[in-house]
């Protein structure tokens, strides 16, 4: 099931446990209804962050079999990475309305984490055939040096969210479980790639252009809002009338976001200065377990 269906499959359990809440809002004595804030801090994982981008440059490399092999037309390059996330930590605040068993609020949500970008898993000319490799030209052995890293995803979300609780548990202690759909706003805090080309055998090779000309660097930073939805579980101890704390967990399933990149300095800058890259980050599957307090206020 695509995240589309996904996101129309929760926002329907939502508006079924809005109409259940007024039902019961209508039928319960006002002293189970109220407003409350709550708040939350805990850890969280990331999963399935895939990375795909491409350009359409038509620069062959020193470095590619094309330089001094074969002579072809060369219609862009396309990369294909997968980053890796560490535990994160992330914190939660909501305010919403209790109608018996039910609850709806509005939540804010923060989690970062650090990427390990990794190397590419595959480099390909833009119509998927290979980019093979020739370090060797006839004439020196050029070797390429390149740098990329990322440093942290930073997913914030704002969402409708519904619970419903449980009953049954011990005493004081309360089950529920929830859903809820939103947007996510998804970071990349920096995106940085460089490399650079040299002749390290010292035969005093001249090429033309010089090997700097193929160096290219690109220091930049991703944002896109795209949709996300959102599945609760969790159980809270009641400190009183007022008063619960309790751990809530929560999978968040967040929707591709795509991102386009400018260079620094690139050598296809000579034919085209406006060259940029797409770098689409597949949907990702966030797990997160927070402790949470909840304070109701008003009726």
């Amino acid at each position: 099931m695509n995240l589309q269906k996904q996101i129309a499959v929760m926002c329907a359990l939502s508006i079924c446990l809005i109409l259940v809440s007024v039902t019961e809002a209508a039928a319960q004595d006002r002293s189970n209804s109220g407003w409350y804030v709550s708040g939350g801090l805990g850890g969280n994982l990331v999963y399935g962050l895939d990375q795909v981008g491409s350009n359409t440059e038509t620069t062959c490399y020193p470095t590619s079999a094309c330089f001094d092999l074969v002579i072809r037309d060369i219609p862009g390059y396309r990369w294909r990475y997968d980053p890796s996330t560490d535990r994160g930590i992330g914190f939660d605040a909501a305010v919403g309305r209790v109608f018996d068993r039910t609850r709806l609020e509005v939540s804010f949500a923060h989690r970062r984490n650090k990427v390990d970008q990794g190397p590419p898993l595959e480099i390909t000319y833009l119509d998927g055939s290979s980019a093979g490799a020739s370090s060797y030209l006839g004439l020196g052995l050029v070797q390429a040096a390149a740098t990329n890293f990322f440093e942290d995803l930073v997913t914030r979300t704002v969402s409708l969210n519904a619970y419903y609780d449980l009953p049954f548990g011990p005493q004081r202690i309360t089950p529920y479980v929830g859903v809820g759909t939103g947007v996510a706003f998804v970071e990349l805090t920096r995106i940085f790639f460089s490399i650079e080309y040299s002749d390290p055998s010292g035969s005093g090779t001249v090429f033309d252009p010089p090997l700097s000309f193929y160096n290219s660097k690109q220091d930049t930073r991703l944002s896109d809002t795209v949709f996300a939805g959102h599945v609760y579980a969790g159980a809270d101890y009641s400190l009183g009338d007022r008063t619960a704390v309790g751990l809530k967990m929560a999978y968040s399933r967040v929707d591709d976001v795509e991102h386009i990149g400018t260079y620094e300095y690139h050598p296809y800058f000579e034919t085209d200065p406006t060259l940029t890259n797409k770098n689409t980050f597949s949907a990702t599957n966030q797990w997160s377990v927070t402790l949470n307090v909840r304070v109701l206020f008003g009726n």
